[in-house]
């Protein structure tokens, strides 16, 4: 295992997939990108509303993405292996799979939102989505 992919969108199960990652990382001396994947096209339930929600300039979204890289970035101070992080904007499974698939990781980690059964029927989630539609191995943390 070379490379792998976490991403972290500021909900507890993303640090969570984020200390996982770092584990891994740690393991198998791997590279290790951290992706936050900003969108306002939808208000998502974890997201402070304050920050993201409808309406935003991109330039407020980036901003905000690049805190929650700051942020995650906390977690990696003893990390002594090779870490980049990357802001990405669009819909965040879209994202997820396009950065998967141009960077040929042998392993991508995400935190699972947790939707309930009715929730996860309508709108489906990113975790699902990215699980269904990359061909490397997929963690997902909860």
């Amino acid at each position: 295992m070379k490379k792998i992919l976490v991403t972290t969108d500021g909900s507890k199960n993303s640090e969570k997939a984020l200390l996982e990652a770092k584990k891994y990382a740690g393991t198998f001396h791997a590279k290790l990108d951290i992706l936050s994947v900003v969108d306002n096209s939808f208000l998502y339930a974890y997201m402070e509303e304050k920050y993201y929600s409808l309406g935003r300039t991109e330039e407020e979204l980036d901003k905000f993405g690049e805190e929650l890289l700051e942020e995650s970035l906390k977690l990696f101070d003893d990390f002594e292996g090779e870490l980049n992080v990357k802001l990405r904007r669009g819909d965040p499974a879209d994202a997820i799979i396009k950065e998967a698939e141009k960077e040929d990781y042998d392993l991508v980690v995400m935190g699972s939102r947790g939707l309930g059964t009715f929730s996860r029927a309508i709108l489906g989630s990113v975790s699902n989505k990215v699980l269904n539609h990359v061909e490397t191995n997929i963690l997902i943390v909860k």
